[in-house]
């Protein structure tokens, strides 16, 4: 079960360093592929809680603050 936490926290980190590598690029097709990328990460780590949570069969409410926000991107000019 460590082991699944473990990746659940990396996959975090690296959606949220996909986040901010997605801010500090001027690059728009970068930026559009951090952005998808991490969107995709917080997605797996979503998906990857929610097996660690019926594994568990219990609910840790400090893991809220761990979730990367996906935001919606602004509509395209």
């Amino acid at each position: 079960m460590a082991d699944l936490r473990e990746k659940l926290d990396k996959l975090r980190a690296d959606a949220a360093d996909l986040v901010l590598m997605s801010r500090r690029t001027s690059d728009p097709q970068k930026r559009e592929l951090f952005e998808r990328l991490a969107d995709e990460l917080a997605i797996e780590a979503l998906e990857l809680e929610q097996v660690v949570k019926i594994q568990n069969r219990r609910s840790d409410p400090t893991d809220v603050d761990k979730v990367v926000p996906i935001q919606a991107r602004p509509a395209r000019r």
